[in-house]
């Protein structure tokens, strides 16, 4: 886990003065009351400024190969005109209550926002600074924001952001863990805003659902994660650059097969393919957010009717939204659990 620096000064005195045998009873009195510890008071005390936060991860690199440094951020005092671009970071500063939110990219009302977030955040009320990949600057700026949190998809724009406010903090993890980097996640903005009590409350809420996949899925011979794109299907292995990796290796299913070609998006994997590895369950990602029954024409055919995971039932279709477009929020990823959960009973 990443360590945050908190640069406070505080100084402490302590005076006893016994004037009587009454001032001398009352001292004693008091000394015998339980010690607050720590631990007891913690969680209700707020954060301490100047606060000094490092990123999640300490660079990145974009599409085109160019090399990104994220640096430490200094906030003077907590923000209060926030703008995020991550929907899974804007999913977890909601559960935890968290105010203040006045941009977000909404990309004018269209496209891969989560569903329990919508009402809340698409109105006029917030201002919508672009899409995920296509930054409006002049209305970030027009935003005022004293804090602004980003991901990967934003990583090549990090330095224009700078120019705006020197707090831009990139909250995307590269922690091996897929769960410990949402956890991260959660403990970073805990510590910003003072909410570290819910956090706790939301990881532990979380864990629970972790344990309960990985149970299920000790159950099952084998998995495998594809993806549904516009007619096109990509598999996903346990490899280290595979994007779904962590539903192996964090939620417990066996790969069906090691051999697919690294890559966040995942490779060319037809129907004959995944008859060839012939898996148990058949883990389906909707990139293109339509209905189930849109993508169950194309998905089941004569081929994948020949496969395991049809006969016995065990293709689960799962929302592209969370998966795909707000992974690493403390809620979206409880929705993704249980998503398997309530398919495979």
């Amino acid at each position: 886990m990443k360590k945050w620096k908190f640069l406070t000064a505080a100084a402490l005195t302590l005076m006893l003065a016994a004037c009587g045998s009454d001032e001398e009873t009352s001292t004693k009195d008091e000394a015998n009351e339980p010690a607050k510890t720590e631990e007891t008071t913690s969680s209700t005390e707020a954060p301490a400024f100047p606060m000094t936060v490092s990123p999640l991860s300490a660079g990145s690199e974009t599409e085109d190969g160019k090399s990104l440094t994220f640096e430490d951020v200094t906030f003077e005092e907590m923000p209060k005109n926030i703008v995020v671009f991550d929907y899974g970071f804007l999913d977890t500063l909601d559960a935890l209550g968290v105010e203040g939110i006045v941009g977000i990219a909404a990309n004018g009302g269209k496209g891969n926002f989560p569903e329990h977030l919508k009402e809340k955040y698409l109105n006029d009320s917030i201002t919508d600074v672009g899409s995920l990949k296509q930054i409006d600057f002049e209305k970030v700026a027009a935003a005022n924001p004293d804090a602004i949190f980003i991901s990967g998809r934003q990583g090549s724009f990090y330095e224009e952001l700078k120019e705006i406010t020197p707090n831009v903090v990139f909250i995307g993890s590269d922690n091996s863990n897929y769960v410990e980097g949402v956890y991260e996640s959660v403990d970073l903005a805990a510590e910003i805003f003072g909410k570290q009590e819910k956090a706790e409350e939301l990881k532990a809420a979380l864990q629970e659902k972790v344990d309960a996949v990985k149970e299920k899925a000790a159950g099952y011979e084998n998995a495998l994660v594809a993806m549904y794109n516009d007619k096109k299907i990509s598999g996903f292995d346990n490899g280290e650059d595979s994007r779904f990796a962590y539903v192996y290796n964090d939620f417990g299913f066996k790969p069906s097969t090691t051999e697919i070609k690294a890559s966040s998006h995942g490779s060319d994997f037809s129907y004959e393919s995944i008859l060839s590895v012939d898996p148990e369950v058949l883990l389906i990602i909707d990139r293109t957010a339509s209905d189930v029954e849109t993508i169950k024409a194309d998905i089941e055919n004569d081929i994948i009717k020949q496969t395991r995971a049809y006969k016995e039932g065990k293709i689960v279709y799962l929302d592209g939204v969370n998966w795909y477009f707000s992974s690493n929020g403390v809620t979206t990823e409880a929705e993704k659990l249980d998503e398997i959960l309530n398919e495979l009973k």
